[in-house]
């Protein structure tokens, strides 16, 4: 599915984009301009390699910043009932609603302008890897939050779906009930953690493009933006399926990762 995916989105682009006016490199052959798209000969130079390792570390690290802050907030909703459930998910639920880019400026303005703290914009080289990854942490705050929220409202929400048959039936082996429900919320959330990061991952990648814009980053998806408003047609094409490959192999490595979680699916493998 990954491979015809990207295979897919490549025809796609090609025969909308190349036959436009400014396409660019209609000189050479078809088959030599469609091959271009993968290895990123755009038909002129380009920088997609150097954005790209803004980018992908900036949809990592929002990963990590989501995938930590959610899963944490929605085991202590599905863990401690009452109060704590009632709060964590009142923020969930504001988190999930705010924009990335206007979450951004939010940031900015506090940590930078403010306490002064972190860069409010601009890209330190990754010679400087302290510098640049304190270059990366608003954006990363901004554009990983609201996904943190969704997640967190996930996690709550498989906790809670549990069958009662199946709590009476530990509850029979001697496990307490909140115990029970707890068990058997875990076995039922942490499977479907993987497909869920995977999903939060390609949507990373492309809401990039906006929080690039707002902290000024050399990204792919703030060149991609400029490529579109300067109707340079060979490095759209170029940027956006290059967004799209490193999203699909992204995707399937964390769909993988649920053969590691999931006892169904292990037990599938090995037979």
């Amino acid at each position: 599915m990954a491979v015809g995916a990207v295979l897919g989105a490549a025809a796609l682009l090609f025969l909308l984009l190349d036959i436009l006016p400014g396409a660019g490199g209609t000189d050479r052959p078809a088959w030599v301009r469609f091959l271009g798209l993968f290895t990123g000969d755009t038909g002129a130079p380009n920088t997609l390699g150097e954005r790209l390792a803004v980018t992908l570390p900036l949809a990592l690290l929002a990963l990590v910043i989501a995938g930590a802050v959610g899963t944490g907030l929605g085991l202590a909703a599905g863990r401690y009932r009452g109060m704590v459930d009632g709060l964590v998910r009142a923020l969930s639920g504001v988190l999930a609603l705010l924009p990335p880019f206007w979450l951004g400026m939010l940031l900015a303005l506090l940590f930078a302008a403010l306490l002064k703290l972190l860069p409010a914009s601009g890209f330190v080289p990754w010679s400087n890897l302290p510098g640049a990854l304190a270059s990366l942490l608003l954006p990363a705050l901004a554009l990983g939050l609201p996904y943190a929220g969704q997640l967190a409202l996930r996690i709550r929400r498989d906790l809670g779906s549990v069958a009662e048959d199946d709590v009476q039936r530990l509850r029979a082996q001697g496990v307490a009930a909140s115990a029970a429900r707890w068990k058997l919320g875990l076995a039922g959330a942490l499977p479907e953690l993987p497909q869920a990061m995977a999903r939060i991952f390609g949507a990373l990648l492309i809401g990039a493009a906006l929080v690039e814009s707002v902290f000024f980053l050399p990204g792919l998806g703030r060149q991609i933006l400029g490529a579109a408003e300067q109707h340079d047609l060979g490095l759209l094409r170029g940027g956006l399926l290059l967004l799209i490959m490193v999203a699909a192999c992204g995707m399937l490595l964390l769909a993988l990762l649920r053969v590691l979680v999931d006892p169904a699916l292990r037990a599938e493998w090995r037979r």
